[in-house]
């Protein structure tokens, strides 16, 4: 447990190891300035992190604040239980000056799902690149826009060292409802326990996957151990139950509706039509698609238009959940098995960095068949 007065050790280490990344980042070819804008941000994250259990025994800080972050300490304990490892992560919480954490940008050429991509060590080569300043990552785009890429930029409140340093929750984070800020810890515990260089797809699926479903398990868990509970505290735990199981509904919905709507913009990208027709009939597959997904869902707020960008973004969170979800169910739902399955996959992309685990999860799964970014290489 880090505390405020032994902080000051820590900051001399931490600063070592953020030198000893931004020599990696900078020999790795990608902009020095990049580089120390993000060691520099990182930095003050991570220097300003004070332990959670400290803040809940203190008076100044707001009753929403320690509940949010007492629910934070419940969904990391809860993670141990699923078999996950959090390490050190999420004891400790930093403000953030800022509402958004980070901007992310992706881009795709229109007519087709050509990603630009952005390698960086330890992860591997992603199709996403961060920015601390939404102008910055417009301007960029921009660029990208004239060399004929349609781009799509999000912002983010939370993020995964993926285990090398002591992730704190953060203000960004604590905005969010209560049942959103337990999927993130879940969710980024996963990234901390299991991440495969290059398969950004299978590992951002994957962790949307555990951390939808992680919470409606954590919730489940809460109402049924609540014996001695008031029938307020009771009521409000079934609506938590209900929005979690919603939640995860959706996704699931999502998954299935953006592979449908994939692979036939797919097809129609690959044929040999004009890229005037192409651009005319992809309006048509996206229409036919998403309308029934806005009239379901009518507070949605994706897939305002078209754009091969956000539909990128989204088949690297949401690719073959119902796969996950298969597997889940065929291991009696047993966090222990699914994740001893998880682990043989990553053992054997390891080992052999030509095999898809998405390939490896069908297999363990079946029946299931998607199409992943591997596929499009």
């Amino acid at each position: 447990m880090y505390s405020r007065k032994s902080m000051h050790v820590r900051r001399s280490l931490l600063l070592l190891a953020l030198g000893t990344l931004l020599l990696v980042y900078c020999c790795s070819g990608c902009s020095p300035l990049y580089v120390m804008r993000a060691a520099y941000e990182e930095s003050k994250i991570l220097l300003a992190r004070e332990s959670i259990e400290e803040i809940l025994q203190e008076d100044h800080e707001d009753e929403e604040t320690k509940t949010k972050l007492q629910r934070v300490l419940q969904a990391r304990e809860f993670s141990k239980s699923m078999t996950l490892d959090p390490g050190d992560s999420f004891t400790l919480y930093s403000k953030v000056d800022r509402d958004v954490l980070a901007w992310v940008l992706m881009a795709s050429k229109k007519d087709d799902f050509i990603l630009k991509t952005w390698w960086f060590p330890f992860v591997g080569t992603i199709p996403y690149k961060g920015f601390f300043e939404k102008e910055d990552a417009l301007e960029y785009g921009r660029c990208l826009e004239e060399q004929q890429y349609e781009i799509y930029v999000r912002s983010t409140d939370a993020f995964s060292t993926l285990g090398w340093f002591n992730d704190p929750v953060l203000s960004t984070t604590l905005k969010n409802p209560e049942h959103s800020i337990v999927n993130t810890v879940i969710h980024e515990t996963v990234h901390a326990t299991i991440w495969i260089p290059n398969h950004v797809d299978f590992n951002e699926s994957l962790a949307t996957f555990v951390g939808t479903m992680g919470a409606v398990n954590f919730y489940q868990s809460e109402y049924q151990e609540c014996s001695d509970c008031s029938a307020n505290d009771l009521q409000h735990l079934q609506e938590l139950v209900a929005t979690s199981e919603r939640n995860f509904s959706y996704y699931l919905g999502l998954s299935s509706t953006l592979e449908t709507l994939f692979g036939e913009l797919y097809q129609l990208y690959k044929s040999d039509i004009s890229r005037a027709k192409k651009l005319e009939q992809r309006e048509a597959i996206f229409q036919q698609h998403i309308q029934p997904l806005k009239e379901q869902y009518p507070a949605m707020t994706i897939f305002k238009t078209l754009n091969n960008a956000e539909v990128m973004q989204l088949k690297i969170y949401v690719t073959g959940l119902q796969c996950f979800y298969t597997l889940f169910e065929q291991e009696e739902r047993d966090w222990q098995r699914f994740f001893q399955v998880m682990q043989t996959i990553k053992k054997t992309v390891e080992e052999d960095s030509e095999v898809n685990p998405y390939r490896l999860l069908e297999d363990a799964s079946s029946p299931c068949d998607v199409m992943t970014l591997k596929d499009l290489q």
